[in-house]
Formats: C-alpha cells, structure tokens, sequence
C-alpha cells in the first residue's frame, strides 16, 4: 500500500509538471495574442513608449462588422465615471455592471483626464485611438505595476473595423513574475469578454444607424 501511494503522489506531481510545462510553452503564448495575424503582436503600436521595457505584454484582436465610428463611442466612454470597461466587472468596476448603452453625460475623452481603477488618459485620436495607463498601482504583498492599454481601431477595405489591444507593461517585486502570470489569465478572461461585447455592441450600433 505504501509503495501504491508513493506511486500515485509522484504520478499525481508528474502530471502537474507536465500541464504547467504545456501552458507554459504552448498555450500561454497563444493566450497572449489570442486573435491576432501573423505579425500583428510583434507590431510597435501607439502608447509603447510609455514602457519601453516591459516584462509583460499581451496583443488582441477581433473584427468588427462595423465602420469605426460605430465603434469608438463605446471606447471613448469605458472606464469613466463607473461605466466599466465591458469585461470581469467584479474585478474592473466595483462590482458594478458595466453599461450596455451610450452615456450622454460624459465628455469626450482628453489626454490626462482620469479613469476608474487608477488610471489616466494618455493618447486619443478621435476614432481612431485610446491609450490609457497607470504607473505605481499598488499589488497584493506590496508589490506595484506600470501598465499601459492601446485600442487602436483600423478600417479595413470592406468599411468593417480591426480593432488591436495591447497591454503592456512593467511588474516591481520579487513575485512579480508570478504575478504576471497570474493576471494574464485574468487579463485573457477579461479580454475575450471585453471584445466580445464590444464586437456586439458596434455591430448592433451600425445596424441601428442603417435603419
């Protein structure tokens, strides 16, 4: 019996091994630029500067059967005055949900202007582009991040929209590693929500405006 035990708890750790060695080489980067083409997360896009070295960084993508314009309202207005940002509202927004209409009380975003969660508004191009970020926001066991969010909205051919996401950013602490990894696996739950409702509400938005 003893020898049985021994066998199933290193059988039990090998298999741990194994998955984390499989995350860790062969889903993780591809968590990490779920939705893009080849060469897109390697692209240098607006609001990397504000980085110039991070030790985590993570690229999306969707297309939107939409024009941008039908688009960028619901960007221009995420992350103020408790709107949300679309995506894991327990952890974004206070537990708040976030908004599934288009405030009319909000003024159009302007760089320096603050968001929830910390942030401050750090690039806008009417659109086109938001980029975001906060610098020393505070972690579990007094650990501090700089981050960085890009929405960059391209028009294809067709008139539709590619819209990019880059986070990008720097962890400081001894477990920053570890908690880098931790937060992409909230981040990619956030983002394949975020973009799915955003991808719905700029379709429904330019449905709408055609009829």
């Amino acid at each position: 019996m003893g020898k049985g035990k021994v066998t199933c708890r290193v059988s039990a750790r090998n298999l741990v091994v194994v998955a984390l060695g499989a995350y860790y080489f062969f889903a993780r980067p591809q968590l990490r630029k779920w939705g893009t083409r080849l060469g897109e997360a390697q692209r240098r896009l607006p609001g990397d500067e504000h980085i110039p070295h991070p030790n985590f960084e993570t690229t999306h993508a969707v297309n939107i059967d939409a024009p941008p314009e039908a688009i960028w309202p619901w960007i221009a207005q995420m992350g103020r005055a408790l709107t949300g940002y679309y995506g894991l509202d327990v952890l974004k927004n206070q537990g708040i949900p976030s908004v599934n209409f288009l405030r009319q009380d909000l003024e159009p975003p302007q760089v320096g202007q603050s968001m929830d969660g910390g942030f401050q508004i750090l690039a806008v191009e009417p659109g086109r582009l938001l980029v975001f970020g906060g610098f020393n926001l505070s972690l579990p066991l007094r650990h501090h991040q700089d981050v960085t969010y890009a929405y960059l909205l391209e028009r294809r051919r067709d008139g539709s929209t590619r819209l990019l996401v880059r986070r990008r950013g720097y962890g400081y602490g001894p477990l920053a590693s570890l908690f880098n990894l931790g937060l992409e696996l909230l981040h990619f739950a956030f983002m394949f929500q975020q973009l799915a409702r955003l991808k719905a509400y700029g379709e429904k938005h330019a449905h709408l405006g055609h009829h």
